[in-house]
């Protein structure tokens, strides 16, 4: 569509693209000329043109982002949805809210990011949303490229992870404060397996076969089941002989639990493995987490390492024993081994000394 003659007059018409998957045109003033109809068209061709990403329609920025947390809701674990969330309603719904998508442009995005006041991985986590949500626009044709693209993020410095060493683990495991824990279990699977909290508060019986856990599901801090990170988080985890004949007796003791609870009904394998017996609620990440934390306070532990560093120690613990890094990726149930590395492959003096004697040795 260009030039059109309507009730005797000449109009130009303009692609500007495409809302609620219909095409969407700017037309221009009659002209009683067509030549004048010519000439403007090309100026409004100009006129799109540099406007680059805009697409003349009237959605806010609030509008898509809700749609967009819409999808996520649907296709990501909570723990990421609930983080997208956050970071819309507390740092870029009152900026944005109410602008339309078509009006943003990058100097109005770096001017956000530079006013926020906070340590750079917060600020690049509120970027990243707001990028997504750009490049949602993006996809659903209302705008044509996202104005986030080129806005440089603040430079983040991965600080060293603060892990244990199997020493360490072990001492940790042989306190009587941690033995007579009621989450024992899920200390003896983090540190033994590297899995996440949440996936460990979501273990149920139907998940072990009696050599490996197949996870299916989380548990978050409120006690809500979630999706799992990936599709990657649901292979296989294969477990030591120590920690199958735990769990061995572990389900042994539930079901004489159950069993005393409620003797004409059977003992279901859809039971949480980590779970209070009086009511048979799954514990939460949250309660591990105070659980470990008290633990290490009353012992005096240090280095005093978080709960997930449980999951940093088996993959550093991995990489120090000289397992292939792919090895190590599929162990961890890590999408790439890009991440590994990048968690895993820095050196400590032990690491380096022991490289560097390795070495010397074939020359001498």
């Amino acid at each position: 569509m260009s030039v059109q003659k309507k009730n005797g007059r000449w109009y130009a018409a303009v692609y500007v693209g495409t809302k609620d998957s219909k095409q969407v045109y700017e037309w221009s003033e009659g002209y009683d000329k067509k030549s004048d109809a010519q000439l403007k068209e090309l100026e409004m061709k100009k006129d799109v043109i540099e406007r680059s990403h805009k697409v003349l329609d009237k959605a806010s920025l609030g509008y898509l982002a809700q749609e967009w947390l819409k999808t996520k809701e649907k296709t990501v674990a909570h723990r990421t949805y609930t983080g997208y969330k956050e970071s819309y309603d507390r740092h870029i719904k009152t900026v944005f809210e109410s602008k339309l998508i078509k009006d943003i442009e990058p100097i109005d995005i770096n001017a956000f990011m530079t006013s926020l006041k906070f340590k750079p991985a917060t600020v690049a986590k509120i970027m990243t949303t707001l990028k997504q949500i750009f490049d949602f626009a993006v996809s659903m044709n209302y705008i044509r490229s996202n104005p986030c693209m080129g806005i440089r993020k603040p430079n983040i410095r991965i600080s060293k992870k603060q892990t244990w060493t199997p020493k360490q683990i072990n001492s940790f495991l042989s306190l009587k404060d941690t033995k007579e824990a009621t989450c024992f279990t899920a200390f003896l699977i983090l540190f033994s397996a590297g899995m996440r909290p949440g996936e460990v508060c979501g273990l149920r019986w139907s998940d072990y076969d009696g050599e490996c856990f197949r996870p299916e599901g989380g548990i978050d801090k409120e006690r809500n089941t979630t999706e799992l990170k990936n599709d990657k988080a649901k292979e296989e985890v294969y477990l030591s002989p120590e920690l199958i004949l735990h769990l061995n007796s572990i389900k042994v003791v539930q079901t004489n639990i159950w069993e005393q609870q409620r003797p004409f009904e059977a003992f279901s394998d859809d039971r949480y493995i980590n779970c209070f017996t009086d009511d048979w609620r799954p514990m939460t990440p949250d309660y591990l987490n105070k659980a470990f934390d008290r633990i290490i306070r009353r012992n005096k532990i240090e280095p005093h390492i978080r709960l997930y560093d449980a999951r940093h120690s088996f993959g550093t613990n991995m990489m120090r024993d000289g397992v292939n890094p792919k090895m190590v990726a599929d162990m961890m149930r890590h999408t790439t081994v890009k991440t590994t590395l990048d968690n895993y492959s820095h050196t400590d003096k032990d690491m380096y000394k022991n490289t560097i004697k390795k070495y010397n040795k074939k020359l001498v």
